[in-house]
């Protein structure tokens, strides 16, 4: 199936950095986005997820580490909307991904396609699949239909996950203690957040904002100083 060495295998124990801006953020180019990857490469990320043909492409010029790669591609109706569909998957790996992260909920996809379809397209080119789930059973299902890894990023953000009150150390562990392999991403803030999740039993994890969005980060650190001269 797949080089483990050259994907995954890179990734455990590790932290990945998110290398993504929106289309209102000034960062929001493919120089910019290498730019950020290349930095957190000087700081020691194993690898990056990294959003759209563009920057992978970008960001694959740059590094020879590991890309986790997605394609947001939005479709009236639906609500899946990462790496929704064969070609949008196949279209990241092929820019450059030794790893592409999709949807793996059982919610429907464009076309009548199944996660099933993505996984068998992108294991044909020796690609690996990190499903982006948001509770236990979604995770377990996506491995069993032939994702490599799940990953925690969709918890909290659909009808059946709501709570965003920090990483989902509950999905992490119920995954870990059923087997499974897992890759934490989302609202992870803190070393302590860090620390946790490998306490968990964490493949490895994935942060963005934090290290990413100068606009958050600089919010934090601004609130901060307000309490404290409101005190």
């Amino acid at each position: 199936m797949t080089n483990t060495s050259a994907g995954l295998g890179a990734l455990a124990g590790g932290v990945v950095v998110s290398c993504q801006a929106g289309a209102d953020s000034p960062l929001h180019s493919p120089m910019m986005i290498a730019a950020l990857a290349a930095s957190a490469e000087r700081g020691g990320a194993v690898g990056f997820r990294v959003d759209g043909v563009a920057d992978i492409t970008a960001v694959r010029a740059t590094t020879a580490l590991p890309i986790i790669g997605i394609n947001k591609e939005p479709h009236e109706g639906f609500d899946v909307f990462i790496t929704p569909t064969v070609k949008s998957a196949v279209d990241a790996a092929m820019a450059g991904s030794q790893i592409v992260a999709v949807d793996g909920t059982a919610r429907p996809r464009p076309g009548g396609e199944s996660f099933a379809d993505i996984v068998h397209a992108l294991h044909k080119l020796n690609v690996e699949v990190m499903a982006d789930i948001a509770t236990v059973d979604e995770g377990m299902a996506a491995l069993d239909a032939g994702a490599d890894i799940a990953a925690t990023t969709l918890a909290g953000y659909t009808q059946d996950s709501t709570d965003k009150n920090g990483p989902a150390f509950d999905v992490l562990a119920g995954i870990v203690s059923r087997g499974g392999r897992v890759i934490v991403e989302g609202r992870i803030w803190t070393i302590e957040d860090v620390a946790h999740c490998f306490e968990l039993g964490a493949f490895a994890v994935v942060i963005g904002s934090a290290v990413t969005v100068p606009e958050f980060i600089t919010r934090r650190f601004v609130a901060a100083a307000e309490r404290a001269v409101l005190r």
